[in-house]
């Protein structure tokens, strides 16, 4: 299993659900990983900083969260459980999480803060494996 912090800052846009279209085509012009989640008012885009710079000023209206970071992980363990088994060890380390499983590799955006501990609670669990 190989684990990688990437070393840009990546940020949580809400956008309102009623933007979704204007979003997604923007999107299509993002190169860097970005991930999206609907929920039912907003649209959950997360991506790099520097990428959202460039769309920030056609969503104005858009909750901003800052100072994320992506760790992905790649060569994961062949196990259906072993995203849920991620985020429980990465809850218990006491790091707020998100996680965004993937064909060929798993990824969790955390805040900047709380990277090397979730750097931590994973390689312990890559060993564990």
């Amino acid at each position: 299993m190989r684990v990688a912090l990437h070393p840009a800052a990546f940020v949580r846009a809400r956008v309102p659900a009623m933007l979704q279209r204007s979003v997604q085509h923007a999107l299509g012009a993002v190169h860097a990983p970005f991930f999206t989640v609907r929920e039912p008012d907003v649209l959950v885009v997360t991506l790099q900083e520097i990428e959202w710079m460039r769309l920030a000023a056609r969503f104005s209206s858009a909750a901003v969260e800052r100072g994320l970071r992506l760790i992905s992980i790649d060569e994961a363990p062949p196990d259906p459980a072993f995203v849920n088994r991620l985020a429980r060890v990465v809850a218990a380390a006491g790091v707020p999480a998100s996680t965004f499983p993937a064909f060929y590799r798993d990824h969790l955006v955390v805040p900047a803060e709380y990277a090397q501990r979730c750097l931590d609670a994973v390689l312990q669990l890559g060993n564990e494996t």
